[in-house]
């Protein structure tokens, strides 16, 4: 796989974590959301766009399958990892980044299910000086990532 499997001189991990609670009716619905193409690449907010390798832009996801979510300041490409009922992982390739190369590097998207809690853990390296901006960044981005999944 193409990632980069040592910290960048420079740099730290971030594991940033976001807990989502659902009642019994919700959780099985949006886990269903999560693991469709679907729920990306028709409810991104322009210029911004996630695209799937391969023909189908919809259905399930398969191992392996790669993909890219891009926009201004925005390439992060990767390929699906695991997938089972209460697990998904997203892992990012090198080169991929959030505003810039040199700020932030994705490595790995996870979502974990455990009874009506969603949780979503996003790895990164980031600049030490950047991550207190980061980190507040994520939780805007995440708390309206909840409402979409409605």
């Amino acid at each position: 796989m193409n990632q980069q499997l040592s910290t960048p001189r420079g740099f730290v991990i971030d594991a940033f974590e976001r807990e989502f609670n659902y009642s019994e009716d919700q959780v099985a619905s949006v886990w269903k959301k999560l693991q469709r193409r679907e729920t990306f690449t028709q409810s991104q907010l322009f210029p911004y766009r996630v695209e799937f390798a391969g023909n189908s832009q919809e259905g399930e996801f398969s191992t392996g399958e790669l993909n890219i979510h891009h926009g201004p300041f925005l390439s992060v490409h990767g390929a699906i990892g695991e997938v089972t009922s209460n697990y998904r992982s997203l892992n990012y390739f090198y080169g991929s980044y959030v505003i810039s190369f040199r700020l932030v590097r994705p490595i790995q998207l996870e979502f974990f299910l455990e009874g009506n809690k969603l949780t979503l853990k996003l790895k990164a390296y980031v600049r030490p000086w950047f991550k207190p901006l980061w980190r507040l960044l994520n939780l805007l981005l995440w708390s309206g990532f909840r409402l979409t999944l409605r």
